[in-house]
């Protein structure tokens, strides 16, 4: 106390400072300290609501990305049916095109055989229809006339000729 009398501050003074400093304790709560905590509640209130919103946004995000996925899986299978199709129906296609083109060409060997052998057929007859004739021709020359060896391998030779 002695400190406070050589300062020259009595007990009035020293009680009114001390007043004077709750009061402005009591103020700078009420001005500063309760404004800035409602702030900083605001705040953390804020990026709270942010947080939340963020991890909403990713959980979307997520679903999202699971959903395209499956999409994604979806087409690729659905992508393979449409190409396993297309390649059954083109390979049925062809072996139908083929069995019709062997069809096809056993038909015109078919065709092609009857016609060789009708052809053979009419030369055959063609032939002997000939030898029927020269001969015939033959025997009429060597009845018409009375022949000898000599005669008889002429005439043969110029039919033979005639023949060929």
């Amino acid at each position: 106390m002695e400190i406070f009398e050589k300062l020259g501050l009595g007990w009035f003074e020293i009680l009114f400072h001390v007043v004077n400093l709750v009061i402005l304790v009591v103020a700078l709560y009420f001005l500063l300290y309760k404004p800035i905590k409602k702030l900083i509640a605001n705040h953390r209130a804020k990026l709270a609501a942010v947080v939340e919103e963020n991890a909403r946004l990713n959980e979307e995000a997520n679903e999202s990305k699971h959903r395209y996925e499956q999409m994604l899986a979806e087409v690729k299978e659905e992508a393979a049916q449409v190409i396993a199709d297309a390649t059954e129906k083109t390979q049925k296609k062809s072996e139908e095109t083929l069995a019709a083109a062997r069809e096809q060409a056993k038909a015109i060997v078919e065709t092609a055989k009857r016609e060789a052998e009708a052809e053979t057929r009419r030369i055959e007859q063609a032939n002997r229809d000939k030898v029927a004739d020269m001969a015939i021709m033959m025997a009429e020359k060597i009845l018409a006339r009375e022949v000898g060896k000599e005669d008889n391998k002429k005439i043969i030779d110029e039919c033979l000729k005639e023949w060929e």
